[in-house]
């Protein structure tokens, strides 16, 4: 599973230090909202590839399950394979629409029909980024010449762009001078741009919060056998509560959990048939 967030973002976001709360106990943590948040949000964070089996809708167009959809890598209607590059793909709301160029003209009404392949998550541009230097062709294992390879990696998605209409995502599967994709649908011209996908910030933040709101909670119950008095000879100290910053910190992450609730919305699966 891809790991957004470290115990590093986590301490820095509720302030518990290493002495209260294990970098073991707060990475469970972190693995735990990571999952939840993308259950919440019904989507993912990182390109991920879904096939849906759906009845035709009778019409030319039909919605991915999945949002934001990245890229159809293959399609079936009524047991024919269709061409993927012919088809107009809305990223937003998973609408996909045959276009001119493919051989069929509608989706059949028939139950089970509609077979697609696609990749679909919410990712964003990041800031690396690359033109090509010559033009590409679609195909698995596509080596890209690009213009400069900093800033990628092995793994990592891209989303590529040109002048030419084309635009979709693709996974790096090699990288030394050139990058190497595992598919590309489209062929695209040199000057496309070549930008490196990642999550989104505000997500991740979303995702810290959770995640400091659960070390609090933890840091709350590991303070029971705190003394909050002792007494010496003569002499006695209270120190109060031992936790009531904590129930400070709590109540200031609720706040912003709350807003940003308000602002990031669920992605709507749409289902026909």
């Amino acid at each position: 599973m891809s790991s957004f967030i470290n115990a590093t973002n986590v301490r820095n976001r509720s302030g518990a230090p290493i002495a209260l709360i294990s970098d073991t106990i707060i990475n469970i943590l972190i693995d735990e909202v990571e999952v939840e948040m993308a259950r919440w949000l019904n989507t993912k964070f990182v390109p991920t590839e879904k096939i849906d089996i759906q009845d035709g809708s009778g019409t030319d167009r039909f919605f991915t399950m999945k949002n934001p959809l990245l890229a159809v890598r293959s399609l079936k209607i009524d047991g024919t394979a269709e061409n993927a590059d012919g088809l107009e793909v809305y990223r937003p709301s998973g609408l996909v629409i045959l276009g001119e160029n493919t051989s069929s003209n509608v989706f059949p009404a028939k139950h089970r029909s509609t077979v697609c392949k696609y990749l679909y998550g919410m990712v964003v541009d990041s800031e690396t980024s690359t033109p090509l230097s010559s033009d590409s062709s679609a195909g698995s294992s596509v080596v890209l010449d690009v213009s400069s390879v900093n800033g990628f990696t092995v793994g990592d998605w891209v989303e590529i762009t040109g002048m030419d209409g084309n635009k979709e995502v693709a996974q790096i599967t090699d990288l030394n001078s050139q990058i190497t994709v595992d598919q590309l649908i489209f062929s695209h011209e040199s000057g496309s741009t070549l930008i490196k996908q990642e999550i989104p910030v505000y997500i991740k933040v979303y995702m810290e919060i959770e995640a400091a709101l659960a070390v609090a909670i933890n840091a709350i119950g590991s303070t029971y056998t705190f003394n909050a008095s002792y007494s010496i000879a003569e002499f006695s100290v209270v120190k109060g509560v031992p936790y009531t910053h904590w129930r400070e910190s709590v109540e200031k992450l609720l706040k912003e959990r709350e807003m940003r609730r308000k602002r990031i919305k669920p992605r709507p699966s749409i289902l026909v048939g």
